[in-house]
């Protein structure tokens, strides 16, 4: 199976569980996704005072090499959550399949954890010493709400998508949301 097929397939497994999820469950994702999507958005905003934009432009992603397995599937019920239109990777030769010809093919407040808290040298050099503890703190806030996600559903979510698919194919958990036992 191609990385493309896998996710296509992943995607659609946690839509369909997403589904069938009971309102208040659902509510309760809404609510966690949006604190992580204004935390993102924060990070970012730190993120672009040091040229960030610019400097990974110039980069070319090398910090990307695995970026396949950082969509996870808290991101993608974050877009499940939103009713966002979900884009359409490409797993050609390049580090990242979420790289586009414009750059990233996500708005900054849907990108992997660690493409939004991940700052080399390059980016945090800039930074004054408050700016980078408010950035530490930011990431430790974003972790805290993604294993808010992560106790809801008994399962680690944060983990890439297509790492949580290959997973639930071998029988390790009896669905990618809720890991609870066995096929």
């Amino acid at each position: 199976m191609t990385d493309q097929q896998m996710w296509e397939n992943a995607v659609h497994v946690v839509m369909a569980e997403y589904e069938a999820l009971a309102g208040p469950v659902k509510a309760r994702v809404a609510r966690i996704g949006e604190s992580i999507r204004q935390i993102k958005l924060e990070i970012f905003s730190l993120a672009e005072q040091s040229a960030a934009i610019e400097t990974c432009a110039t980069c070319a992603g090398l910090c990307c090499e695995k970026g396949k397995y950082h969509f996870s599937v808290i991101d993608l019920l974050v877009y499940l959550s939103t009713g966002r239109e979900l884009f359409t990777p490409s797993f050609r030769e390049t580090p990242c399949p979420f790289l586009g010809e414009r750059g990233c093919l996500m708005d900054p407040a849907y990108r992997p954890f660690p493409c939004i808290t991940f700052h080399c040298e390059l980016l945090e050099s800039p930074l004054s010493a408050v700016e980078l503890e408010r950035m530490y703190l930011l990431e430790r806030s974003l972790r805290a709400s993604c294993r808010q996600m992560e106790e809801l559903f008994g399962n680690r979510l944060m983990q890439g998508l297509l790492l949580s698919y290959e997973r639930f194919l071998a029988g390790a958990d009896a669905a990618i949301l809720s890991g609870v036992g066995g096929r």
